[in-house]
């Protein structure tokens, strides 16, 4: 699957680079770090420049956060009722809620920088009182923050596969058990979260 995912924004370059991102900033659960592989093998290609890289990155960040607002700004939609049911969303709102009550509209540049609350926070902006323009503004600072440290540390990681070919494996290791660890932990919440609603409903 991840090699799959890989290829097809190889394939399509730039502008699977920008659509990967956008799409995962709507809450689905693929790794952001396949677009940033292919984004600093185009700069080592010198297709792109490392800043060129951050700005295309960012882009799409900040166009599927602008997506998820519309959509949370929207209102009492299907999509948001189902979004909405789900439990990494439900808790990711009621921290966000919190966060927006103690500091306002700076939770939008913070929040930019936790993965576990980063593709739930546009739509609790759209949800509350975040005006356009500042969410935009935060948005784009916030992502560009996390995209270069991404990238830098993406760039890294290229030299050691490089430079120490012994480590490879255990990289690769690592890597895949990181990610499918999340993705298994996250169907298990949502099938135990699913089932409670079936019981609760039976009851």
């Amino acid at each position: 699957m991840i090699d799959v995912l890989q290829e097809w924004i190889r394939a399509h370059g730039a502008v699977g680079i920008f659509a990967f991102i956008a799409v995962e900033n709507l809450g689905v659960p693929w790794p952001t770090m396949l677009a940033f592989l292919v984004a600093i093998d185009l700069v080592h290609q010198g297709q792109l420049s490392f800043i060129a890289a951050t700005a295309l990155c960012t882009g799409g960040h900040v166009a599927g956060s602008c997506v998820g607002y519309a959509i949370a700004r929207a209102g009492d939609s299907v999509l948001m009722r189902r979004l909405k049911r789900g439990s990494g969303m439900r808790k990711a709102l009621e921290r966000l809620d919190r966060w927006y009550a103690s500091h306002g509209q700076i939770t939008v540049f913070g929040a930019r920088l936790v993965g576990q609350v980063r593709p739930w926070a546009s739509f609790a902006a759209g949800l509350g009182d975040v005006r356009l323009l500042p969410f935009i503004a935060w948005t784009a600072f916030g992502s560009a923050i996390q995209v270069a440290i991404a990238l830098k540390l993406t760039d890294v990681g290229f030299i050691i596969w490089d430079a120490h070919p012994q480590l490879r494996v255990a990289m690769v290791t690592v890597t895949a058990v990181v990610f499918w660890g999340i993705f298994v932990y996250g169907a298990g919440r949502y099938l135990r979260d699913r089932h409670r609603r079936r019981h609760a409903r039976r009851s």
